[in-house]
């Protein structure tokens, strides 16, 4: 197992953010004048967009990026903790948005008990009201774009458009980050090479030929990929490799 699925060290590398590098700052300073627009939108003075992990003991959240992006907050890193951690148990699974009151009563927004869309949930952003919407990308991530502020409100067409503005972005920035922390599988060359020719239609025949290997030991590669990608075939592992970005 990685060493950081561990919980500490899980926590320490969740609240960083995403690296920008030259070969992703273009999309993402895309994505990140989308969910500011979103927040301007809905008049939400933090954001933030978080990966929930699929390989920690317990749910929990890893971030994206946030208001202060290159930087991070304090705030997300505590969402990436404990807070966050019990958060998602108490809130469940759900593909509706998710809402919450401040924890005091001066901090609770009029607006959200108004909503049919969505269900309230215990706080998840400290002394702020404020709205998480689920989001899911096509290789299984799943997280949350999580919006909050003292001025915060929305009305139903408000809240369902943001959701679907959400689950367009999501996918962009799981698979950054998944790759980043190293939940996208680790390939070696041969099961790439191998996964690379299945994509370009060979038989297991024509891969070993082409390789220079039996054909037990392209099946134990091919194997080894459908494993690691938990695809249900060949092709699946294939189409999931494409998606992550591990074959072109």
């Amino acid at each position: 197992m990685p060493a950081w699925t561990t919980e500490g060290t899980w926590i320490e590398l969740a609240g960083r953010g995403l690296v920008v590098t030259s070969a992703n700052v273009g999309l993402l300073l895309d994505v990140v004048r989308q969910v500011r627009r979103m927040s301007v939108d809905v008049g939400a003075s933090y954001y933030g967009v978080f990966l929930l992990s699929r390989t920690t003991p317990k749910p929990a959240l890893a971030l994206c990026f946030d208001r202060k992006f290159p930087r991070n907050s304090e705030l997300s890193r505590t969402l990436c903790g404990d807070r966050g951690v019990t958060w998602l148990t108490a809130a469940g699974r759900s593909m509706t948005p998710l809402w919450w009151r401040g924890e005091a009563e001066r901090d609770r927004c009029p607006a959200f008990p108004l909503l049919a869309l969505g269900r309230e949930t215990p706080p998840l952003t400290p002394d702020l009201p404020g709205l998480a919407l689920p989001a899911f990308a096509e290789d299984g991530a799943q997280g949350f774009v999580v919006l909050a502020g003292a001025e915060i409100g929305a009305d139903d067409a408000l809240v369902c458009d943001l959701h679907v503005r959400a689950m367009a972005l999501f996918g962009t920035v799981a698979r950054m980050l998944l790759s980043q922390t190293g939940e996208v599988p680790t390939m070696s060359t041969r099961e790439l090479q191998c996964l690379r020719l299945t994509a370009q239609g060979k038989t297991s025949d024509e891969i070993a030929a082409a390789l220079g290997l039996s054909i037990h030991t392209a099946n134990q590669y091919l194997t080894a990929t459908t494993q690691k990608l938990n695809a249900v075939n060949r092709m699946h592992a294939v189409a999931k490799a494409l998606r992550l970005g591990l074959i072109d």
